[in-house]
């Protein structure tokens, strides 16, 4: 009976979800599903009643089930299916990013066409023709944000960012992409029709934000402590409230502050270590060294993870290091990471470092530099590359058993941000961050984290504002404005993201610790294999799948 009511559960799943990957075409090419990628999705007002639409006859349909007639598993992604319906149909009916947030259509284009270029699953004439096609689409889906958005309810800030994002993409449809076609001279005339056509429409998309929406922009970013408080119940599974997530955060802010300072004096004791980091961010790569540098770290990381056994190393994965692309570097500082889909047969994720814009001003520049400094790149090839983001995301891609399961991480970045986070200090433990300025540039990433908590509480809440978050950043985790300016931008629309790396690390060493009582003669491979298989689950349900199959 119960295999039953399972088999009955995932073939709704599978159902439901070929409907909404239909309706989001990016969102199928992200996840694998190449069915769609000719199309971008279509957003006039027809097409987002649809997805209300839909949206409410999965959850309609997910309340038919009694989900204690499943298996323990089933029950676990019956949770996630049902929260996921729930978070999509608040971003819809609650947030409206539709109608508020100028920069989500510039990235439904300009990610749905690079994408198909990042990605090799197809010969690189047929990805040109696809790049083509949805290049097309771009002029009929910013017309649709054109009629979508409400100016007056759009914050200042989130103009700013659509403005120089879509500044920064211009650049890559009017010569980029023609010239990237020479390779494939079959598809030149239809990529250079389209993206001409794209050209003008991002052109006019960028009048139209400048005049029609920037003056009367008066909307709020914040979501408010109610709203915030659902996002972390209902997509984190956390009970924790808002003082509680800034006492947090201001008592680790403090113990990491401690830290430093008793670790610096072991390097030098009559100097402070904000000194000590300040001189060693003088000491960096030169501008065209950067990527070279972070390449070689990737393959050191790697290399000292299968030595030691941290843990196994999924079969065929690979790892490429490219610059970050122009229209999100805005919101992205240093470095970012992108998995792998999970239904991709060639399981390569992309590394993205920052580079430094030779068109900025030198002091700028200057500052970029100094966020890339020697001592910091290997903590950040291992947060994001190995043992952290893709090492973690393509073991999920890999080895979690069931559709449901490869898709926890777009219900709750806990578990993904938090092993990253976990890995950083992991693997000063095991001896690869040995030197005591790498030591001192992972604390100071500690400090950073621990302040993202409060700065994510503060700013959703209305305790803080956005020059205040950024003179936070500055003055207590020593962070250069330029850098601190794109963090803060992007945790103004990410509410609850920037919290997920220290309290999902906090919920993982919970967890960790349940499970070594539970399995005392466990290795840390067999530890860590054992997490990872179960894909990226929010940790309240990650223990209850665990501690449930270990006792």
């Amino acid at each position: 009976m119960q295999e039953n009511a399972d088999q009955v559960f995932y073939q709704k799943v599978e159902e439901w979800l070929g409907r909404l990957l239909e309706e989001n075409p990016v969102a199928a090419t992200a996840l694998g599903d190449h069915r769609f990628d000719h199309r971008l999705a279509d957003h006039s007002r027809a097409g987002i009643a649809r997805k209300e639409r839909l949206l409410k006859e999965a959850l309609a349909e997910l309340e038919k089930f009694e989900p204690q007639r499943l298996s323990p598993d089933a029950r676990i992604d019956y949770e996630i299916i049902n929260r996921l319906s729930k978070s999509f149909a608040r971003e819809l009916e609650i947030l409206r990013g539709y109608q508020r947030n100028p920069n989500g259509y510039l990235n439904e284009c300009v990610s749905g066409v690079f994408l198909l270029l990042l990605r090799d699953f197809a010969p690189f004439p047929e990805r040109l023709r696809l790049m083509a096609a949805r290049a097309r689409e771009i002029p009929r889906v910013l017309r649709e944000a054109e009629e979508n958005l409400v100016p007056e309810e759009v914050p200042p800030l989130w103009v700013e960012i659509a403005l120089e994002s879509t500044k920064r993409a211009i650049p890559a449809f009017s010569f980029f992409l023609p010239a990237l076609a020479l390779r494939a001279p079959r598809v030149l005339p239809a990529m250079v029709r389209a993206a001409q056509a794209a050209t003008r429409a991002l052109k006019r998309y960028s009048a139209f934000l400048e005049e029609t929406v920037k003056p009367k922009a008066r909307g709020e970013f914040a979501v408010g402590e109610r709203l915030f408080q659902e996002i972390l119940r209902e997509n984190h599974l956390l009970d924790l409230q808002a003082e509680e997530l800034l006492r947090l955060g201001q008592d680790l802010l403090r113990q990491t502050r401690e830290e430093m300072e008793a670790l610096a004096k072991t390097i030098d004791p009559r100097r402070k270590a904000k000194e000590l980091l300040e001189e060693a961010k003088n000491h960096h790569p030169s501008p065209g060294e950067i990527l070279p540098a972070y390449r070689r770290e990737v393959q050191r990381a790697r290399e000292f993870v299968v030595r030691e056994g941290v843990v196994p190393i999924p079969e065929g994965e690979t790892l490429r290091v490219e610059p970050t692309p122009a229209h999100v570097r805005p919101v992205i500082p240093y470095a970012a990471y992108m998995m792998p889909g999970p239904l991709e047969k060639k399981q390569e994720g992309i590394f993205w470092v920052t580079p430094v814009d030779r068109r900025s001003p030198a002091k700028t520049r200057l500052e970029k530099l100094r966020g890339h400094f020697w001592a910091k790149i290997p903590v950040t090839v291992v947060h994001e590359a190995y043992p952290g983001h893709h090492l973690q995301l393509v073991y999920a891609n890999r080895y979690a058993q069931t559709l449901p399961r490869k898709l926890g991480s777009a219900l709750s970045s806990l578990f993904v941000e938090g092993w990253a986070f976990y890995c950083e200090e992991l693997m000063e433990s095991l001896g690869y961050l040995n030197d005591p300025l790498q030591k001192l540039a992972r604390l100071s990433d500690q400090l950073w984290r621990a302040a993202r908590v409060i700065i994510d509480v503060s700013l959703h809440t209305g305790r803080m504002t956005v020059d205040e978050a950024i003179e936070f950043l500055v003055r207590e985790v020593g962070m250069e404005p330029t850098n601190a300016r794109a963090e803060v931008r992007r945790y103004t629309l990410s509410p609850t993201q920037p919290l997920s790396y220290l309290v999902g690390k906090l919920e993982i060493l919970k967890i960790i610790e349940e499970l070594k009582r539970v399995r005392p003669g466990w290795t840390l491979r067999e530890l860590h294999d054992t997490l990872l298989a179960q894909g990226s689950l929010p940790p309240k349900l990650l223990r209850q799948r665990l501690l449930a199959s270990q006792s």
